[in-house]
């Protein structure tokens, strides 16, 4: 088609090879970086070339500005695509990638500095009439933070201004939180994005999170591809999303999103971006922050509109014109992602590495899998534990749900723990089922869900004592 020579897929797992097929799709070969433990990943195995980037660790490798231009250059790329994590928000990459005559696939540098500093990103969709939370956005000491809370009402939520993935976030329940909370707060932005920077604002109580997928070229043209459904988090990170949400109205629908069509338009925005909201029990919403890169979740968006995100801005980076007016976007159905983690959801999620020694893929009709992993993989300790996502789709959202139970029962990874029997009993739960959740969901009902059978128990044993055994777990079996 002409659009690239070749892209540089500058990530890694289930992303790095979903960006690889549209590529695939327009006819442009496409150059993957890796790390020494990602050798033998899948997405080495896809790509038409793979350059090795360094050691394991990613500031040695993925994360490394200096590394990651050398292999796009070297590699004779002329477009960079960055997928979410790592660089994909990092604005002197952008400005990097520009001096080197490369086409960088998502917003300008510009852009990612206003909304990658979420209070300036507050202080810039105020001012285009985006509704957003009541805060202190400038922290001096914890006695104005008591007296903030003492004025909106407690709770209150402690954030990182720069950065993402719900770190550095504290809840404040009462003004005797607030000294160790700012402190915690501080440090884990310190530590996660090199600036301890944080703003507090009022917490939403039994808020719902909804965002809005919005696509945008360079010739001010803005329009929304309906709203995601994320209210079912861990950590602040979330675990299942839907498309569209069971909470809005048409009216309401057509309200936001006019929001967030109007705040791009004045931002200046160009390429794919997701707008978060907060959304009360009364049906007020607030913006929460604008993410400047693809999401995990844009796959359920995907599903009930037609439209490939990721093929949309490859061409939309290339100089094309969005072709789409809002009337084209029609949303049809109901769609679920699942996110499989390699986590132990029983304590406390915490990572689980090691060997894949069995792997049951999923199929059939009106499922979607996108993944990183095959049997026999190793899954390392360096990186996040997202391994795959599988969504479903049906004519409404109980269609959608009963397809998803089909899967997950399905889907089998033997050799870490996984998110698999948590999202299981998610799909089973009542409230769940009637749609009355929130961001506080699981940890509401965290002891139901990890009520786990001792069958599964006694599977991960097996699993576990053949990769001992075996080293590569060939004998491993579903039975």
């Amino acid at each position: 088609m002409g659009y690239y020579r070749k892209i540089f897929i500058a990530n890694r797992g289930e992303i790095a090879c979903r960006a690889i097929r549209p590529a695939r799709e327009l006819g442009i070969p496409v150059v993957v970086g890796y790390s020494d433990c990602d050798a033998l990943s899948l997405h080495v195995k896809l790509a038409d070339e793979a350059v090795r980037l360094g050691p394991s660790p990613a500031s040695m490798s993925y994360l490394d500005i200096d590394v990651v231009l050398r292999a796009a250059k070297d590699s004779g790329c002329d477009a960079i695509f960055p997928g979410y994590g790592f660089l994909a928000e990092n604005p002197d990459f952008v400005d990097a990638v520009e001096r080197e005559g490369i086409v960088f696939i998502g917003p300008s540098s510009r852009v990612m500095r206003i909304l990658g500093d979420k209070i300036a990103a507050r202080k810039a969709l105020a001012a285009s009439g985006v509704p957003v939370t009541p805060a202190i956005e400038d922290v001096e000491d914890a006695d104005q933070v008591i007296k903030f809370g003492d004025r909106v009402g407690w709770p209150l939520l402690v954030k990182a201004s720069a950065g993402g993935g719900g770190k550095g976030m504290q809840k404040l329940a009462s003004p005797y939180e607030v000294e160790e909370g700012l402190a915690a707060a501080r440090s884990v932005a310190e530590k996660a994005f090199g600036a301890g920077t944080v703003f507090v604002e009022k917490f939403i109580e039994g808020g719902r999170h909804i965002e809005f997928q919005f696509l945008a070229d360079r010739y001010g043209n803005v329009i929304h591809l309906g709203e995601r459904e994320c209210s079912i988090q861990r950590r602040h990170q979330k675990l299942v999303e839907e498309a569209p949400s069971s909470l809005l109205t048409p009216v309401v629908r057509a309200k936001m999103g006019a929001v967030v069509v109007k705040a791009m338009k004045d931002i200046g925005y160009e390429t794919a971006g997701t707008l978060e909201f907060l959304v009360d029990e009364s049906g007020k919403f607030y913006a929460l922050e604008v993410n400047t890169r693809i999401q995990v979740e844009h796959t359920v968006t995907e599903m009930i509109t037609g439209f490939d995100i990721i093929r949309k801005m490859y061409k939309i980076a290339a100089g094309d014109r969005l072709s789409l007016r809002q009337q084209d976007v029609l949303l049809r159905g109901h769609a679920i992602q699942c996110r499989i983690n390699a986590e132990d959801p029983k304590n406390g999620f915490a990572p689980s590495f090691g060997r894949i020694t069995f792997l049951r893929q999923i199929s059939g009709p009106f499922i979607r899998t996108e993944s990183g992993i095959y049997q026999g993989w190793e899954v390392p300790s360096f990186y996040d534990s997202l391994l795959a996502k599988i969504c479903s789709v049906g004519k409404d959202r109980g269609t959608a749900i009963q397809r998803m139970r089909r899967a997950l029962g399905e889907y089998e990874i033997w050799g870490v723990r996984t998110t698999i029997p948590l999202l299981r009993r998610i799909m089973d739960q009542a409230d769940f089922l009637t749609g009355k959740i929130h961001t506080g969901f699981i940890d509401e009902n965290i002891a139901g869900l990890t009520e786990y059978e001792e069958a599964e128990e006694e599977i991960y044993k097996a699993a576990r004592f053949v990769a001992e055994v075996s080293g590569l777990g060939r004998n491993v079996h579903s039975g």
